[in-house]
């Protein structure tokens, strides 16, 4: 058998068409293996999101692959070979599978549907008596209220990208390399069914199911009995609790499928372990940054400066909680008058939240020393920060603290992702370190307020915390290393 590379990415909404942390990750992954050959199978909503590439493609890259997965004009398949009664028993096991979190019938999913020949076409999928019969099944199953029409459109809607990703050409390549469960996951899995001889290994930097629970707590655009007060695991509608288990049976379809399984820290671990990964193949590797050639001096404490900056770096957005530093800052400028606090992200992502932001400013009367900076070249703002601040909701393991301690700078994080080992500690050995900032609760400006107001007023305590973050930094998270035990996996894996 032919390959056309070594290792083929899938990815899910990221590189090379969009930036962020994940996609410099994969760029860095590719560059500092060029021994290598990749290709890349690219899931995207729609073609949209394809017209440019945000990122130089390594000369290592032989080919991209892209499956959009919204759109929703349902190709010609051949209809020789259609036999609907084995098509619909398998769908339908399919389906039956992830009420049950059995998923065995993944396989026989791949060969009937998305093969070549399949024995469905998508007018029978969604058109027939028989998915008629399907949809009603499943609608009767469970007590709710929501309208029929509901359940059709659901059913299709979530059904589609699957289709799509069954159907798509997948690049051939004696490794698949999944970087998140998800749509990414379910087609490394139909890549391993349809090539047998390839291996495949998982990385997550996220835990991708946390996320979608999240979000899909917060749909209004789905019918729900119980939008008032809802919580994200109970009181939900039969809708939304469909896309949970099928987000959940995509998880556990890769899970079982990956030969390796790779996340960022020990908390994720937990977490894809209580999700049904096998613990023998879950290992870990962290994030990590460029240190080569770089000389990092401790900072001494803030008592003589005429000017101390505390920064949020991130996207102004709800997950990254910038009220809750807005409200911060209200406490801390009252208490210390050299303080400027500044936001440096992209304001554009979500403009009704960033109006919000806004709106809180101007009602707490710190317009003049809470300063929204938008997007820069982070390279000059680091030297300008004294203390960072991240107050999300939700990270995995977020790369600012770690370019933070490259600058020598101490950091406030809420306790969440990583963060608190990024800061304390991951062993007995790192925590020997000392503390390189302060870990607070969530959603509390009060706590987030002390603990800045702690690193500004005890000058022993700041150069202490600058220089476990430095140390800590270059012991445990230089990105040389964390490619080379890549380069590692896939040795063992190829």
């Amino acid at each position: 058998m032919s390959f056309v590379s070594d290792i083929c990415l899938v990815l899910e909404g990221t590189y090379p068409y969009i930036t962020g942390g994940v996609s410099s990750w994969v760029h860095g992954i590719i560059k500092s293996l060029p021994e290598y050959n990749f290709s890349l199978l690219v899931i995207l909503p729609d073609v949209q999101y394809a017209t440019e590439k945000k990122y130089e493609i390594p000369d290592n890259v032989s080919e991209i692959s892209e499956v959009f997965i919204h759109d929703y004009l349902l190709p010609k398949v051949d209809r020789s070979n259609i036999d609907k009664e084995e098509g619909y028993a398998v769908l339908e096991k399919f389906i039956d599978g992830f009420f049950k979190n059995d998923f065995s019938h993944f396989p026989d999913l791949v060969e009937c549907i998305g093969s070549e020949t399949p024995k469905l076409s998508d007018q029978e999928i969604f058109y027939a008596r028989e998915s008629w019969d399907l949809m009603m099944k499943y609608y009767l199953a469970d007590e709710n209220s929501i309208p029929f029409n509901e359940m059709v459109w659901n059913y299709r809607f979530s059904l589609i990208p699957i289709l799509k990703i069954l159907r798509c050409k997948i690049p051939r390549a004696r490794l698949y390399h999944a970087v998140s469960t998800g749509y990414a996951g379910i087609a490394a899995s139909t890549a391993l069914v349809k090539h047998p001889w390839s291996s495949m290994i998982l990385t997550e930097h996220g835990i991708y199911t946390n996320e979608r629970r999240i979000e899909i707590a917060q749909m209004n655009w789905l019918f729900d009995e119980y939008a008032e007060n809802e919580r994200p695991d109970h009181d939900q509608s039969f809708l939304k609790k469909w896309w949970n288990r099928m987000f959940n049976s995509y998880s556990s379809v890769t899970y079982q499928m990956a030969d390796q399984i790779i996340t960022l820290y020990e908390g994720n671990r937990q977490l894809q372990i209580n999700d049904g990964a096998d613990p023998e193949k879950c290992i870990i590797i962290p994030n990590g940054i460029e240190l080569k050639n770089r000389t990092i001096t401790p900072k001494e404490g803030l008592s003589g400066k005429d000017k101390i900056v505390v920064a949020l770096v991130g996207r102004v957005v709800q997950i990254k909680d910038v009220k809750t530093f807005i409200q911060a800052a209200k406490t801390i400028i009252s208490k210390d008058f050299r303080v400027e606090c500044w936001v440096i992200g992209p304001t554009d992502e979500e403009p009704e939240y960033f109006g919000d932001c806004v709106v809180m400013q101007t009602l707490l009367d710190i317009s003049d020393k809470l300063i929204f900076k938008g997007r820069v070249n982070m390279k000059e703002f680091y030297p300008q920060i004294d203390i960072l601040v991240l107050t999300s909701i939700s990270e995995a393991m977020p790369l600012v603290i770690l370019e933070a301690h490259a600058y020598g700078i101490p950091a406030v994080a809420t306790d969440v992702g990583a963060c608190r080992e990024m800061l304390l500690g991951q062993n007995e050995q790192d925590k020997e370190l000392g503390p390189s900032g302060v870990i607070t609760e969530i959603a509390n400006p009060d706590e987030t307020a002390e603990a800045v107001l702690k690193l500004i007023k005890k000058d022993s305590f700041y150069s202490s915390c600058s220089e476990a973050g430095i140390n800590r930094l270059t012991r445990y998270y230089d990105i040389d290393n964390v490619f080379a035990e890549y380069r590692n996996v896939y040795r063992r894996n190829l």
